[in-house]
């Protein structure tokens, strides 16, 4: 499986580009660009290969968390590859993700071909992973401590949300308004912090 790629863009359309690499031409379907790659530009990219009977394709991430975000979505029965490329192409990670927390089917609709049905399912399936996601964000894939001072924690939820694409200064002020009950773990912490700031934006 190819799981990144760093070459010369080639060619470049509205949703795919071609990356050379030693003289082969990879073609990537783009997921999450916010400027289209030019033409000469060297470039590094995170990838998805998807493989069917019929079909190979690569799809082509600027940043890991967003290729890792894809791959979450892409569990959820009727989300195809296609799909968690609209998705992922049309809103913000930290907007659907705040989405999916506060079980906001009227946001998840703004989503092209996602009915009340399929925001449901979204929310059903995605809340514990999305939680757990934000959290390995903030550890860097690295397993948490058991215990952490107020001060760790509280950088810890920093941590997992600007990797969401909050500004810190959103994130100060949505944890001056959120009240954390003592036994509530960092998990939950960032669950209700990422509530707060859906209701702040």
């Amino acid at each position: 499986m190819i799981g990144y790629l760093e070459g010369e863009v080639i060619d470049s359309e509205s949703t795919k580009i071609i990356l050379k690499i030693n003289g082969v031409g990879y073609e990537l379907e783009l997921a999450g660009f916010k400027k289209q790659p030019r033409i000469g530009e060297e470039i590094e990219v995170y990838t998805y290969t998807y493989v069917r009977e019929d079909t190979l394709k690569l799809f082509a991430f600027p940043e890991k968390m967003g290729k890792e975000l894809f791959e979450i979505l892409i569990t959820v029965n009727g989300i195809g590859p296609s799909a968690g490329l609209n998705i992922i192409n049309t809103m913000p990670a930290s907007r659907f993700i705040s989405a999916i927390m506060q079980k906001n089917e009227v946001v998840l609709k703004e989503i092209s071909g996602i009915g009340p049905k399929t925001a449901q399912r979204l929310i059903l399936e995605l809340q514990s992973k999305l939680e757990d996601f934000a959290y390995l964000q903030s550890k860097n894939g690295q397993e948490a401590e058991e215990e952490f001072t107020s001060n760790e924690e509280r950088q810890d939820i920093v941590d997992a949300l600007t990797a969401l694409g909050y500004k810190i200064s959103e994130i100060n002020s949505a944890l001056r308004e959120v009240e954390f009950n003592e036994e509530a773990d960092l998990s939950e912490k960032i669950r209700l912090t990422l509530s707060q700031l859906g209701k702040e934006r």
